[in-house]
């Protein structure tokens, strides 16, 4: 069955080649349809209050019991209100806020993509400035005394945008499957169908077998009865004398 399929796409080699050429154009169309993004990420520690720590504390060696406060800012920024602000300011930007998995701590992890470096690091600088701001007013809104509020500072925020291919591959690759597919389908159904269009001509082609025929004895159209003659005929001489 394999041979036969690779025999049969051998000889439309010609359907081949042109579902190659298709192929190619699907993948550059793919390609061009989504272009290459960037992502960028930060890292963000909440820092605990002045009355927590205590004089001439280390702020450090507090930090437990911040992962609820962490929990509450991160679900603030998934909120509806939170993502309309972010997308007024960067309409093509997908970000994510979320406790970081890495450490055991209130980390606060910032993700952004955008199609732009530029744009990409814009929107994560904004994000990251707006956690101490969001912060302290979540906090305001409880009336927490001044040095009981809970603080932030960045550990990381990246100063590149690191280029992403991954949904330019993804896409491209899914073209190129269906591209060959799609040929090797039409090559063998092709091929099919000439053969047996060879093979209806062949047959119509070879003679038929000889029909036999036999004679029937001419009737008589009153009678149908086959026509006789008299043997011996009867002479003149005879006649008269009768």
């Amino acid at each position: 069955m394999i041979s036969e399929i690779f025999h049969a796409l051998a000889r439309r080699w010609y359907v081949l080649v042109a579902g190659a050429l298709l192929t190619l154009g699907m993948a550059y169309g793919a390609v061009q349809a989504t272009p290459p993004e960037h992502t960028a990420r930060a890292l963000v520690l909440l820092l605990p209050s002045e009355s927590s720590v205590g004089p001439g504390g280390n702020p450090f060696l507090a930090l437990s019991g911040l992962e609820q406060p962490a929990g509450i800012l991160v679900a603030y920024f998934s909120s509806a209100s939170a993502r309309q602000v972010i997308t007024d300011q960067a309409p093509n930007a997908e970000y994510e806020v979320a406790i970081d998995d890495s450490t055991r701590g209130p980390v606060i992890a910032v993700s952004v993509t955008d199609s732009s470096p530029e744009e990409t690091l814009s929107t994560l600088n904004y994000i990251v400035d707006q956690v101490p701001i969001e912060l302290a007013r979540l906090q305001q809104q409880v009336d927490a005394p001044l040095a009981a509020t809970i603080g932030s500072m960045p550990l990381t925020v990246d100063g590149e945008a690191e280029r992403d291919l991954s949904g330019t591959i993804r896409l491209a690759i899914a073209a190129v499957v269906v591209g060959l597919v799609l040929t090797g389908v039409v090559a063998f159904a092709l091929d099919g169908l000439i053969l047996r269009r060879r093979l209806r001509r062949s047959s119509r082609s070879e003679p038929g077998a000889a029909v036999e025929t036999t004679e029937e004895p001419l009737l008589h159209s009153a009678t149908q009865e086959p026509l006789t003659h008299s043997a011996t005929p009867v002479p003149a001489r005879a006649r008269r004398e009768n």
